[in-house]
């Protein structure tokens, strides 16, 4: 447990939005509001690199000290920290503030590294930034805190490449001189993905899963399913899903809960929901216009 973990739980303070309950292991988030002025917020040598993005609705100072220097940043909604495991820093702030804070193992941010050719997370080391805006960092987290409100109904495979496409992005964007190796997967990798989801979809299919049968890395996997497809995995899963669903529907052999749980979703309340986002018709209509 982290040092600024450490200082809210000892003054009761306690996030209002947590992925522990999921499991959660290779990014973790959390929300946390209206926090109390600290005099010093001490995560020296922290063990996960740390990323908070700023909801104070006003701006508000924040000083952060590393290395002995002193650095003052106003901050406003939007606004996000980057800092690094293992590297000694702190900040203290005047006022109540609020954010949303993922925590990041390294082994994990080295996995994609790894398999997705940038090299050792100790050759490109993630850079320590104190204010950064970033645009794609902030839908990511969205997508994130939206899996975590609806209890992780969209499955694994949609936690793994929300968690896979954060981590590139962060290679990319902020280690030093990194750059991607092209791969060498095919589109019969691809295609065997796709299949292994036509046989399996009525299971929570993990991104791990689709990897193996492929014989490609996660972060290779992501990738070229976007260049292939126009489309993450778990979004062409969902298109299978759909057309599974509609043949099931024109059967009019089964009930709408019975129709969901044979295409893959969690619950009809869930497959209702997804119905009617794809086609603008919820699944009774839709039975009805056929």
């Amino acid at each position: 447990m982290d040092g600024a973990i450490k200082e809210f739980l000892s003054s009761g303070a306690k996030p209002i939005l947590s992925s522990d309950d999921l499991g959660w292991s290779n990014i973790m988030l959390s929300r946390w509001e209206n926090i109390p002025p600290a005099h010093l917020y001490d995560a020296s040598l922290a063990e996960r690199h740390v990323m908070a993005i700023h909801g104070t609705q006003e701006p508000l100072n924040l000083q952060f000290f590393q290395h002995g220097n002193r650095t003052e940043k106003k901050l406003a909604p939007g606004d996000i920290q980057l800092l690094a495991a293992g590297e000694k820093w702190s900040c203290r702030w005047t006022r109540a503030i609020s954010f949303v804070k993922l925590a990041i193992d390294p082994l994990f941010l080295d996995q994609v590294a790894e398999e997705s050719g940038f090299g050792h997370t100790d050759k490109w080391q993630l850079e320590q930034k104190p204010l950064v805006r970033d645009e794609k960092l902030i839908v990511l987290t969205r997508w994130m805190m939206e899996e975590v409100l609806n209890g992780g109904a969209n499955g694994k495979l949609y936690s793994q490449s929300l968690a896979t496409t954060m981590a590139v992005h962060l290679l990319r964007n902020y280690t030093a001189n990194a750059s991607v190796a092209s791969s060498k997967a095919t589109n019969e990798q691809v295609t065997a993905a796709i299949e292994y989801m036509r046989m399996n979809m009525e299971q929570d299919i993990s991104l791990k899963e689709l990897a193996v049968v492929a014989n490609i890395s996660l972060s290779q996997l992501v990738r070229l399913f976007k260049q292939h497809t126009g489309v993450t995995p778990h979004q062409y899963l969902i298109r299978l899903r759909m057309e599974r669903a509609k043949q099931l529907i024109r059967c009019g052999h089964m009930s709408l809960k019975e129709v969901a749980a044979q295409s893959g979703f969690a619950d009809q309340a869930h497959f209702t929901r997804q119905f009617k986002k794809a086609t603008g018709l919820t699944p009774l209509k839709y039975a009805s216009s056929r």
